[in-house]
């Protein structure tokens, strides 16, 4: 899959543009969850899908995390497009795939979000590890609530 700038991925219209990077530690999780709480609820989602996002993050930086390279950064962006609550997270990872969708954790993220994608760019097709892997997911707004 080829890399996506977010306004291809979320249009034009867009609003509340939040960018995090942190560290791809675990121990930064419950900072991350916390974050992931603050912007849904802000942008208005209800209680459930405030707690699908939080577990759809936790998921997605759990999975990057666990392969990330020695002091490489997590980068994650909330953005408010379409009646969607978009979120694009990344990290540079020991092995360079993309997560396996037949495992539970992807199952769990595909399942409390309304889309879901993984994918890696391709600059050196002959080197296989280390490269920055993405997640992208997005969850809608309750009807009658745009972006």
């Amino acid at each position: 899959m080829h890399k996506r700038e977010l306004a291809d991925w979320l249009g034009h219209r867009t609003s509340g543009h939040v960018e995090l990077r942190v560290c791809a530690e675990p121990r930064l999780l419950p900072l991350l969850r916390s974050v992931a709480r603050m912007v849904a609820s802000g942008e208005g989602l209800d209680p459930d899908a405030v707690t699908d996002v939080t577990v759809a993050v936790d998921e997605a930086y759990t999975s990057l995390i666990q392969h990330s390279v020695p002091g490489a950064v997590l980068t994650c962006r909330y953005v408010v497009a379409g009646g969607y609550l978009c979120v694009a997270v990344s990290a540079t990872t020991s092995h360079g795939s993309v997560p396996d969708s037949r495992t539970f954790g992807w199952r769990v993220l595909d399942g409390v979000t309304d889309a879901v994608s993984a994918w890696r760019l391709e600059p050196d097709t002959l080197r296989a590890i280390d490269r920055v892997v993405h997640i992208d997911f997005a969850k809608q707004f309750a009807r009658g609530r745009g972006g």
